[in-house]
């Protein structure tokens, strides 16, 4: 009979670790410990075979078993996981080993990389799919240590070290990860960060999930990322490419900015506004409204409406367009006065019932307000006028 106990082993970044032992009467117990992303069981028995009969660990289980046998320095470290992985990943992609120090004592005795092996059919031992490791591999008194995590699974076999930096001045750096993720017409590139201060792998909750990424880049303890453009159709054509901003905030990467490449009409203003407004820089936001309020837009023939249902490209209906331009402009100078009131102490919801009075609301409104064409566009609603956009994001 084989038994499975569960063992509370430590806590990291608000997740409970956990450890799981497994026996039968001929065997022994067997302990991994993984980040709090994934927890994998280690048993001797019920382990896939190869072809020939024997049983083939996986990637990690093997080089875990590999450095607890080594009690001497290894000089070429990318050189030994390289000749190791070789018959695990059929891609054999060069590695990029990092050697740092991610405790800060001193010694450069740790290196970060991410290793991917084949995921084989039990059956027919054919590759079926990549999967993708997070690894940190650490030396201290003589003996080496692995610790790893597993990215998303739409993500596996394409993943790697964006950087190891400093995000929470704590004079230590932490690892950020990136993987990416191709659908049917734009990639998504999505980050997660780890930290060693404690000598354990630990993942900070949240990640940070961009479209079409042209620039990423840590600054000032911030990952900050351009990108943002969907590539399809039914995004629409009224997407602006942006630059969002990440911090590490009470332990979990959270999203403190988004600034928008260019405002080249009256609605594009008033979207990058909103998005001002969203993160509590409420200066810029009433620059951006008033601006909207009062900006030209110089055609409207490189977008495309929602008008009566059907999809009209821009500069076709130039009545209809007129509209949406005072619409647009009467809208900005109700956020601007709802955010006035809002800083003048005044409940949201009263602020909001003012600012709709005086700029003079109606619900015709929201034809045009929802009039550009694109699922990328923010849905408004009756209830929704004085809402917070973070909370429209399709």
């Amino acid at each position: 009979m084989k038994k499975i106990w569960l063992w509370c082993v430590g806590a990291g970044s608000g997740m409970v670790i956990l450890g799981l032992l497994t026996w039968t009467r001929a065997d022994q117990p067997v302990l991994l410990v993984q980040s709090p992303q994934d927890v994998t069981l280690i048993s001797e028995v019920n382990r896939p075979e190869t072809s020939s009969g024997t049983v083939r660990r996986s990637l990690i289980e093997q080089l875990t078993a590999e450095l607890s046998q080594v009690h001497e320095p290894i000089r070429d470290m990318t050189e030994w996981l390289q000749i190791r992985r070789s018959s695990y990943d059929s891609q054999k992609e060069p590695l990029d080993v990092i050697r740092t120090d991610l405790d800060q004592d001193g010694f450069m005795n740790e290196w970060v990389t991410v290793l991917a092996e084949d995921m084989l059919d039990e059956q027919t031992g054919v590759i079926r799919a990549r999967k993708s490791y997070g690894v940190v591999i650490h030396l201290k008194d003589d003996q080496y240590t692995l610790q790893s995590l597993n990215f998303s699974s739409v993500n596996n076999g394409r993943a790697k070290v964006m950087t190891v930096e400093d995000l929470t001045s704590d004079g230590k750096p932490e690892i950020v990860w990136v993987s990416s993720n191709n659908g049917a017409h734009t990639t998504f590139s999505e980050y997660t960060v780890s930290s060693w201060g404690t000598g354990k792998l630990e993942t900070y909750m949240g990640t940070a999930v961009i479209a079409s990424l042209t620039h990423a880049v840590v600054q000032d303890r911030r990952l900050q990322l351009s990108g943002g453009l969907i590539d399809s159709v039914g995004a629409g054509p009224w997407q602006q490419e942006f630059t969002e901003s990440y911090a590490i905030v009470q332990d979990k990467l959270k999203r403190i900015g988004r600034v928008y490449a260019q405002s080249p009409t009256p609605y594009h203003r008033l979207i990058s506004g909103m998005w001002a407004e969203s993160y509590g820089y409420h200066e810029q936001a009433i620059h951006d409204y008033s601006e909207a309020a009062e900006m030209k837009a110089m055609s409207y023939q490189d977008y495309a409406f929602i008008f009566e249902g059907e999809w009209v490209q821009g500069g076709i209906n130039t009545v209809k367009e007129a509209e949406f331009d005072r619409t647009i402009k009467r809208f900005a100078l109700l956020r601007k006065e709802l955010l006035t009131e809002v800083a003048r102490g005044v409940d949201p919801r009263n602020a909001c019932l003012a600012a709709k009075k005086k700029t003079g609301f109606d619900m015709a409104w929201l034809t045009y307000l929802n009039a550009p064409a694109g699922y990328a566009n923010p849905h408004w609603e009756e209830g929704t006028i004085c809402s917070d956009i973070a909370l429209l994001e399709p």
